[in-house]
């Protein structure tokens, strides 16, 4: 039994701890009962993680990220509401409560009400970071674990939640009351800049070295230059009260007119300038006017608490154009795909180039445009780059732009160029492993400076873009080949993304259907039984750019029909599925080999079926019908000469 003199030993002891003790002491009806924790319903746990999106939107990913420095030391972390419910957690599996679930179940409550003494229920109460005992808990059971709490604050500083350990591990120097605040400061300050992406916000600090880092003061002013956000460090530095007034003017904090400060800002972009407070403090700012650098991805209701949807729906991405896609778009039930989300979502914001790599076709610039739409840049412009389709001689006038006269054929008034065009935005270059070595020490530069010239310029203009790249060759390969700078690989190599190849996608016919959603302009397609097979059985080796075709040239020939059948599918995708049909079963060499694909004959049917019928809806015209069946005039000829005049019966 512990100590039952406990809670009269006040000597040395915390006193928000020893209040707590008191209070649970008549509150909590049975102290050492072994109980299951109250947990919420599903349907109240998919209301209370509704309520707290904007929380969860930046939480999520320092959950996940505390978690993978302290996995396989019985430690389990958590986000939890204002209650003390926890709403998003990662646990070691040993790991359990009373009633053998994980700790920190999502659902479960750890509110002193419901627990007893506990970091989570005394932070909330105490609106103060707590790191508490094993033997200071008020229950049995979770005297073998000690807990850790911090609260987190919004841009008024209002509590909304907690960040929150629980550990059986004696090695607790990750859990520690510093370590603790110091990440929930993240979160705060993660939330801050997020939620203010349009507004003018101004980090400062008495250290010029401070800025952007986690001791920075954050402040966030509306278009009338009224306060409407700060940060702890700021509220401290100032000392404002926590809820503090939006009857605050940027006037009434520093000595100079904001005016001044944008003009100062312009000439020196990104540079700390030193500006004084009305009590004749000096401080270093950054302005950072109408553009965030961090933002959270999306965090979506865990699959239980949501209502089931039909295999084939996907009703949030048929409402906008594939351009429009967040991450959380492309989520269309593959495992593989869905690791790579959550590894993106993980980097939205921070200043890290990203690097996809995958086979041609696979969606590389799909993905990068829903990374851009999903972070704080997606107001900013997304200019993608084709290092491979641009002709050599002009690929550096295209990237880094050029003033007038700058060469023979030059535009009268010059050009932007694509990496100023991208100045506040994102800037893709797709294929980074066929760009010129020229060019990639004139992009090294550009990346180390944050500084642009421009062909026939005499100055340099900043610029600040998030970079993406692509690419279909192992840059480590052409490294060794001379073919590729490897001070510009490690520069770029901030963090890689491999998208799986069409054919090893579990969500085949799903993102097929998109396709076709999208290609017949939002009407509802489907696929018969026998296009779906042959879907799955296909080898896609143009992946999902050879579907985008397929299903172009398949919907031509249904029309106006919504249903794709076996005889709308191009020539040369039942050619391809018939060889290797064929294949399969000379490779199997057993009489009894079933392949559950149209014969050859069969396959020769459809396709005379298929080009009678785009020469019919053609009117006849060959080229036209070509197009529409991805294939040669010379086949269809060579078809016709075959089979003779189709016959009319």
């Amino acid at each position: 039994m512990p100590n039952l003199d406990l809670y009269s030993e006040d000597a040395g002891r915390d006193r928000a701890i020893v209040a707590s003790q008191r209070r649970c002491q008549d509150r909590v009806s049975a102290p050492f009962e072994t109980a299951p924790l109250k947990a919420l319903f599903p349907a109240a746990l998919a209301t209370a993680i509704k309520k707290a999106q904007t929380l969860l939107n930046y939480a999520v990913a320092t959950v996940e990220n505390t978690f993978e420095l302290v996995e396989g030391t019985a430690t389990a972390v958590a986000v939890t509401g204002l209650d003390g419910t926890i709403l998003f957690s990662r646990a070691d599996a040993n790991l359990t409560d009373p009633a053998g679930q994980p700790i920190f179940q999502p659902g479960s409550c750890w509110s002193e009400e419901a627990v007893g003494t506990n970091a989570i229920g005394v932070s909330l109460i105490e609106q103060a970071s707590m790191f508490v005992k094993p033997a200071e808990h008020h229950t049995t059971w979770l005297q073998s674990y000690s807990t850790c709490a911090a609260p987190l604050l919004d841009h008024r500083g209002r509590v909304v939640g907690t960040l929150a350990v629980v550990t059986k591990s004696e090695l607790t120097q990750l859990h520690t009351l510093g370590f603790i605040r110091t990440t929930a400061t993240l979160v705060e300050n993660r939330m801050l800049l997020g939620e203010m992406a349009d507004k003018t916000v101004i980090l400062f600090h008495p250290d010029s070295g401070n800025i952007e880092t986690i001791k920075q003061c954050i402040l966030a002013f509306d278009k009338h230059e009224k306060l409407i956000g700060a940060n702890a460090a700021a509220r401290k530095y100032l000392g404002l009260e926590r809820h503090c007034s939006t009857a605050l003017g940027f006037s009434d904090i520093f000595d100079s007119p904001l005016d001044e400060l944008f003009i100062s800002g312009t000439r020196h972009p990104g540079k700390p300038l030193s500006l004084p407070l009305l009590d004749g403090r000096e401080v270093y700012i950054v302005l950072n006017r109408g553009i965030s650098n961090v933002s959270g991805p999306e965090f979506n209701l865990p699959h239980e608490t949501t209502e089931a949807q039909p295999d084939t729906d996907n009703t949030h991405a048929q409402r906008k154009d594939i351009a429009d896609f967040t991450l959380r778009d492309l989520d269309t039930g593959d495992p593989q795909v869905r690791r790579v989300i959550e590894k993106a979502q993980k980097i939205i914001g921070l200043d890290l180039p990203l690097i996809i790599e995958g086979e041609s076709g696979v969606g590389k610039e799909i993905f990068t445009r829903a990374f851009h739409n999903s972070g704080p840049r997606r107001q900013g412009s997304f200019i993608a780059v084709n290092c491979a389709a641009i002709p050599e001689g002009l690929i550096e006038s295209e990237l880094f732009g050029y003033e007038e006269g700058a060469f023979t054929g030059a535009k009268r008034r010059g050009s932007v160029g694509k990496v100023l065009q991208a100045n506040g935005g994102t800037l893709f270059l797709d294929e980074i492993g066929d760009m010129q070595l020229q060019l990639q020490g004139r992009l090294l530069r550009v990346l180390q400076e944050r500084k642009v010239d421009r062909l026939g310029g005499d100055k340099a203009i900043a610029v600040d873009f998030s970079l993406i790249c692509a690419t279909h060759r192992d840059l480590r390969q052409e490294i060794q080949a001379g073919r590729f700078r490897e001070d510009l690989y490690y520069r770029l190599n901030g963090f890689r993304i491999l998208l799986p190849p069409l054919r090893e996608r579990k969500d085949l016919i799903k993102l097929a259907l998109l396709v076709a959603q999208k290609e017949g302009g939002g009407r509802k397609i489907e696929f018969s039984s026998e296009v779906v097979d042959m879907f799955e059985r296909a080898e896609w080796p143009g992946n999902i750019r050879q579907m985008q075709m397929v299903i172009r040239t398949a919907l031509a020939l249904a029309r106006p029909g919504n249903v794709l059948a076996v005889e709308h599918l191009p020539d040369e995708f039942l050619s391809d599925l018939s060889h290797r049909g064929i294949d399969a079963i000379q490779s199997e060499n057993r009489s009894d080999c079933i392949v559950s694909i149209p014969g050859s004959s069969r396959l020769a049917e459809l396709e005379i079926s298929a080009i009678r019928r785009a020469l019919a809806s053609t009117k006849g015209n060959v080229s036209e019908a070509a197009r529409l069946l991805g294939i040669s005039r010379k086949t269809i000829y060579r078809k016709l000469e075959k089979i003779g005049p189709a016959r009319h019966d």
